[in-house]
């Protein structure tokens, strides 16, 4: 079980597979959070309470929207049950730890992925003749 950030809302992971949103001034079930394929053993809000991660017995790790409860991400890199899951405090980080005996850090900072695809993609999009004009411009600005 986790407190939201602004201690609203308490998360709690289930043998069932979901993953339940409480409110705490009045108990009252919020959200149901479907779409792991075994149980959920672990649940962490982001700092800014706007995501909520879930770590299951079915080796992967699931971002879900705290607002409307959409799934935004299925993290897959653990060969066995996920444990644990935690936000760093700045939220770009996410740590996971698996029955496999690892931990992984998954980079959450957007601006930093953004800035790296770019600089990998830069080359490629400057000098291949198959990319339009207006793609060779996508990552004009991004500090390459």
């Amino acid at each position: 079980m986790a407190f939201s950030p602004d201690g609203k809302t308490l998360a709690s992971a289930s043998w069932d597979t979901s993953v339940k949103l409480w409110s705490t001034s009045d108990g009252r079930e919020l959200k149901t959070l479907k779409g792991h394929g075994d149980a959920v053993w672990s649940v962490a809000f982001s700092p800014d309470g706007k995501t909520l991660a879930s770590g299951s017995r079915d080796t992967s790790v699931k971002l879900w929207s705290t607002t409307d409860g959409r799934e935004l991400k299925t993290l897959k890199g653990h060969g066995d049950a996920v444990w644990s899951v935690a936000f760093s405090p700045d939220g770009k980080t996410l740590a996971s730890a698996s029955w496999d005996k690892t931990v992984i850090l998954w980079n959450l900072n957007l601006d930093d992925l953004l800035m790296r695809g770019c600089h990998w993609l830069h080359g490629y999009l400057k000098t291949n003749p198959n990319v339009s004009e207006s793609d060779r411009h996508l990552c004009d600005g991004m500090g390459q």
